[in-house]
């Protein structure tokens, strides 16, 4: 059987090594394909346990929709629209970020399905 057993949720399975499932939390996430499956699941619940949510997504209609729905603290959080299979979106949104939160996301999960090569997500040294 898969899991630890003990009925825990993804999210707090997800976080036991890094504190990301506690409640109260103070994390920066930055999670791509945020606008909907388990990318949305996971901005929802994160914010709801306190982290700062940096989502991206290419369908801007889908971000203001989840930007509604997290009022809690929602101006800390920052939704992008970007294309992940763009390198040049990418260090858009990888300028934009450090400029409005000052430094690198804590985490990073990528959930946008892409079937290109793969991506630079996240270079410190050409920021």
């Amino acid at each position: 059987m898969g899991g630890s057993g003990s009925g825990r949720g993804a999210v707090k399975g997800i976080g036991m090594g890094i504190g990301i499932g506690r409640s109260g939390g103070n994390r920066t996430v930055l999670i791509t394909g945020v606008s909907k499956g388990i990318g949305r699941a996971l901005a929802i619940e994160l914010a709801n346990r306190g982290h700062t949510i940096i989502g991206c997504s290419r369908t801007q209609e889908k971000l203001d929709s989840l930007q509604s729905l997290l009022t809690t603290n929602s101006n800390h959080h920052l939704f992008l629209n970007t294309d992940v299979s763009c390198n040049n979106s990418v260090a858009e949104m990888a300028r934009i970020v450090m400029e409005k939160k000052g430094g690198p996301p804590d985490i990073i999960v990528n959930s946008a399905g892409t079937i290109n090569k793969n991506n630079k997500m996240w270079e410190r040294n050409g920021l």
